[in-house]
């Protein structure tokens, strides 16, 4: 198996778990929340804001759980594309080829150039 395979195994894996962990959380959060307002509906001069309060508390909850799976599957594909440029980058060197050292320079090296020349007579 490929170093790149692994990645994307890693990534499926993480993106799974952080999907599943959204929706089990969201879950929980629905099922807590209900508990004052299944309370609420029972006192009559308040029922009907609670309801209310209810209604806007449940879309608000569904659009932050969606939007963290939204992109937590963004990243996803954010990763993928990444695994895929490095695969391509490594297939394209030549793995038997010794690695080319940088060529130095003045700018790069201030060991190169007049500092590294043996002094001259005067």
């Amino acid at each position: 198996m490929t170093t790149a395979n692994r990645l994307r195994g890693l990534r499926a894996l993480i993106e799974d778990a952080v999907d599943q962990g959204a929706s089990a959380v969201e879950r929980v959060h629905r099922a807590t929340a209900s508990r004052p307002f299944d309370v609420l509906d029972h006192v009559a001069p308040i029922a009907p804001a609670a309801r209310g309060v209810r209604l806007v508390h449940d879309v608000t909850v569904a659009g932050v759980y969606e939007a963290i799976r939204q992109i937590n599957h963004l990243v996803g594909a954010t990763l993928e594309m990444a695994i895929e440029v490095v695969e391509r980058a490594s297939e394209d060197d030549d793995p038997g080829a010794p690695a080319r050292p940088e060529p130095a320079s003045d700018e790069a090296n201030p060991m190169v150039g007049e500092a590294a020349q043996p002094p001259t007579a005067s």
